[in-house]
């Protein structure tokens, strides 16, 4: 059985992330937990509102809203979601974002958390500023980011980046090997190099173990040269027609050279495509 946590603010990005990711487990013993978070920073009494009076009435107002939000939005779910596989669980919690959903990662023992984001330019920010940035590094599970144009079909090609310095967590290993062999997707692996022959010993050695642990799957591994990374997964996207974009997020700085700080034409303003994030830092 799987666990997915969709954290909802109940917008059409969240509506969408929850389509894509029941139609990612159809047929399969799944449990999906939709979590809304209000937090202290929402009911901070302002100017006005000043009595301990008026701040609980904001505050069961925010929870209020909270709690029938979830409810119309399983109502939906189950209303247009026939498979007998699925089960759901809505959550509501007083905390700031990146803790609750940290918080319920462990206590329901998730396995994925899928999100939804802006669209293409949007992932940018999505990335490097806001909610999703936030769990970076706060998760030890794959964190799934939809970009709201996205419908979900089944998945053929999936690209999976890496810098062959990484050692992989088989748990979120198993978790990407699952989605790609449910679909028979191929695996295109591949590694950016700024200049030719710069493979090191070490990471000649991380290449060949890495290629063990995706034996058994449809992969293949290629090298990219003299080129920026940003430009080169762009390229290397569009020129397979690939449906889900893999990387890990080992370090902030690897996912910030990959989506920007720079005043080049960032990739992720061309690709619209669900990104896969796997992240051996927390948990």
């Amino acid at each position: 059985m799987y666990r997915i946590l969709i954290p909802t603010d109940f917008s059409d990005n969240a509506w969408n992330a929850i389509n894509y990711a029941t139609a990612l487990y159809t047929g399969e013993e799944t449990v999906f937990y939709l979590l809304n978070s209000y937090s202290p920073n929402t009911i901070s009494p302002g100017e006005v509102m000043t009595s301990s009076a008026a701040t609980k009435t904001l505050f069961d107002a925010v929870k209020s809203a909270s709690l029938e939000g979830l409810e119309k939005s399983l109502q939906e779910i189950l209303s247009s979601n026939p498979d007998k596989m699925h089960a759901f669980r809505t959550i509501s919690r007083f905390d700031y974002f990146t803790n609750a959903v940290v918080d319920v990662c462990k206590e329901e023992r998730i396995d994925m958390v899928v999100m939804g984001t802006t669209g293409a330019s949007g992932l940018k920010e999505a990335l490097v500023g806001s909610n999703t940035a936030s769990l970076i590094g706060k998760i030890g599970v794959p964190l799934l980011a939809i970009p709201d144009e996205v419908k979900f079909t089944p998945l053929k090609d999936i690209a999976f980046a890496t810098d062959y310095n990484t050692a992989y967590r088989e748990k979120n290993l198993n978790v990407f090997f699952h989605i790609a062999d449910k679909f028979s997707a191929g695996i295109h692996v591949y590694h950016v190099l700024q200049k030719k022959d710069e493979l090191t010993e070490e990471n000649e050695k991380s290449k060949k173990e890495m290629e063990k642990q995706f034996a058994g799957h449809q992969s293949e591994f290629y090298l990219l040269t003299e080129t920026s990374l940003s430009t080169a997964t762009r390229v290397f996207v569009q020129s397979r027609n690939i449906q889900m974009l893999c990387m890990v997020a080992k370090k902030h700085s690897f996912l910030h050279h990959l989506f920007g700080l720079s005043h080049t034409r960032d990739m992720c303003y061309h690709i619209d495509i669900p990104l896969l994030i796997l992240q051996n830092n927390a948990g």
